[in-house]
């Protein structure tokens, strides 16, 4: 009964392709093209997405909401909760804006802006902010996105490195903001 058993797993062994061929480890250093989309719904949060499928979701820690990550790529999505009036008026967006160009050059010397835009997310008031920035020591291209709606501004942050960007923007980056929806939290 031993030496069945025995020669079993030696077999086992065998058919799993032990032995001295190796495998290639996981390219890390650049981003997965995505394998399709799945629903990503933090409802206590009041946030939900689609997140490509092949990329890291995490869950967070409040303000964090999850981020989304594939080699050098990520997402990150924060809803902070604000008592003050949320930014609508043309002039409002203006100053929120401002705002928020102020804080980027602050927190990152660095931070260059290629492109500024007020604009709607599903029918809610956005500002969206294009640049480079550095992030952990790295160069990196940016996408950040605040989404002003029920009491919060959710936001999310896309990086890249500036060769790939293009390419992830296109087939993540925009796909999870076209599907960015603010909902009211649940407890």
């Amino acid at each position: 009964m031993r030496r069945e058993l025995f020669l079993t797993c030696l077999a086992a062994l065998a058919a799993c392709g032990c032995g001295n061929q190796q495998s290639e480890p996981p390219d890390v250093s650049h981003p997965s093209p995505p394998i399709g989309h799945t629903a990503a719904w933090f409802d206590k949060q009041g946030v939900r997405f689609t997140a490509p499928v092949g990329w890291h979701l995490q869950p967070g820690a409040a303000p964090l909401v999850a981020t989304v990550q594939s080699g050098t790529a990520s997402i990150a999505v924060w809803r902070y909760p604000r008592t003050e009036p949320l930014p609508k008026s043309k002039a409002a967006m203006g100053q929120a804006r401002d705002l928020l160009l102020a804080a980027a050059h602050a927190r990152d010397a660095t931070f260059k802006e290629t492109k500024v835009a007020i604009t709607r997310v599903r029918g809610r008031p956005a500002i969206q902010v294009r640049g480079t920035e550095t992030v952990s020591g790295q160069p990196r291209t940016v996408r950040s996105t605040h989404v002003y709606a029920l009491g919060a501004e959710v936001v999310l942050d896309a990086f890249a490195p500036a060769d790939v960007f293009p390419r992830v923007d296109r087939d993540v980056f925009g796909p999870l903001l076209r599907s960015l929806h603010v909902v009211t939290p649940k407890p």
